[in-house]
């Protein structure tokens, strides 16, 4: 006689249509959002950003994550009174022109659902790291990003990389916040925007 032993395992990144819309929007408490990683080349800075739900129950997020920066403006300024700079925040789809992730399927904005204890979404800001345009974009540094989750009225705090800050020239875009940790749909490994580890 053979048994046959099946393990169970469910991993959930979004909900049914009528299943997330009954859960509750996900609160700036009950998630961490982190700087992932950043792709540079070509004059652009594509930033991925990570949203974990740090509570125990799920929530569900669907829209454009707005930001702002703290620090000054000009390159080579030096880092004395950063205060909230003013930086002009486009929303695009994905796939534009130089920005990586977003969306590639022609779908609508999806509702994503953050499992409770660890469910991860993401998104993309996309810039310039040059002084472009006549005139030249202003640029900045910054070394606190604020982050409003949508339709929410209290920011999350959001360090940069570690020995890293947040530099822009000009405006940049956010990308809109999709399922899983690649800031993309389809989901793309992350390999295919960072390379292979090692």
């Amino acid at each position: 006689m053979t048994f046959v032993v099946v393990a169970w395992c469910s991993v959930l990144t979004s909900a049914s249509p009528i299943a997330a819309a009954s859960l509750p929007r996900c609160a700036p408490t009950s998630v961490r959002m982190t700087d992932y990683n950043t792709v540079v080349g070509a004059g652009h800075v594509n930033d991925l950003f990570w949203i974990k739900n740090v509570s125990r129950q799920a929530c569900t997020l669907r829209g454009y994550v707005r930001a702002a920066f703290v620090g000054v403006y000009g390159i080579g300024t030096p880092y004395k009174n950063p205060h909230v700079l003013v930086v002009r925040e486009a929303h695009l789809y994905g796939h534009d022109g130089n920005e990586v992730g977003g969306i590639d399927n022609g779908l609508p904005i999806p509702r994503v659902t953050l499992q409770p204890g660890g469910g991860v979404a993401s998104f993309w800001l996309d810039g310039l790291d040059i002084p472009v345009g006549n005139p030249p974009g202003r640029c900045i540094i910054s070394y606190k990003m604020l982050a409003w989750l949508p339709g929410s009225l209290t920011s999350i705090v959001v360090q940069p990389l570690r020995s890293n800050g947040f530099f822009w020239c000009g405006s940049f875009a956010a990308l809109p916040i999709l399922p899983g940790e690649s800031g993309s749909e389809p989901s793309r490994p992350l390999s295919y925007y960072f390379g292979s580890p090692g």
